[in-house]
């Protein structure tokens, strides 16, 4: 599930952000680095009741590639996310962009919990104050703001943040081409 994880928050910074897809594409064509063990920050110390595994092996990048394609296959199957995206909405009134604004988000949100059955990670209210313990999960858990020192601190929860309870995804698929999200359609009169 991590390499999904990875995909999906890659696929949506890329998207996002031109910066960051130059960059993405540079790294596709670079040589693969080694893999080495991830360096230990000062926003989470490692933990001293288990010792971490032994880091997996990176996925290709064809594979991340295919796996965060497959996102979009499903976000465009159940609800035309990516037919929307890539609409010109600015000649369209505030109010027919809010119409199909409100049945793009129910048809997304349906699919994201048919597949990916998201659950908050934490469940207290936005805004509310709450501890950080020490040899807390930084996987789950983003420390910003001035965090000068070591653990416990008391903070402010900015967003709940979102983990998938369990991913449900449909068989691929293997016969269609893996990097096609919609094939074009024509109609034969």
């Amino acid at each position: 599930m991590g390499n999904f994880r990875t995909a999906w928050n890659a696929f949506w910074t890329i998207l996002k952000s031109p910066a960051q897809a130059a960059a993405w594409t540079r790294l596709q064509a670079a040589p693969a680095p080694a893999v080495t063990a991830p360096k230990a920050t000062l926003e989470a110390p490692a933990s001293k009741a288990a010792p971490e595994a032994a880091p997996a092996p990176a996925p290709s990048a064809a594979v991340a590639n295919e796996a965060a394609v497959y996102t979009l296959v499903l976000l465009q199957r159940e609800a035309r996310l990516v037919d929307f995206l890539q609409e010109d909405i600015g000649p369209y009134a505030d109010a027919q962009v809010g119409a199909a604004v409100r049945k793009i988000h129910a048809d997304c949100r349906r699919a994201l919990d048919k597949y990916f059955h998201l659950e908050p990670i934490r469940t207290e209210p936005e805004q509310s104050r709450i501890d950080v313990p020490e040899g807390f999960d930084t996987r789950r858990l983003r420390v910003t703001g001035r965090n000068a020192g070591r653990p416990p601190f008391a903070a402010t929860l900015i967003h709940r943040g979102w983990a998938a309870a369990n991913i449900d995804l449909p068989q691929r698929n293997q016969a269609r081409d893996p990097l096609v999200i919609c094939p074009a359609e024509v109609e034969v009169p």
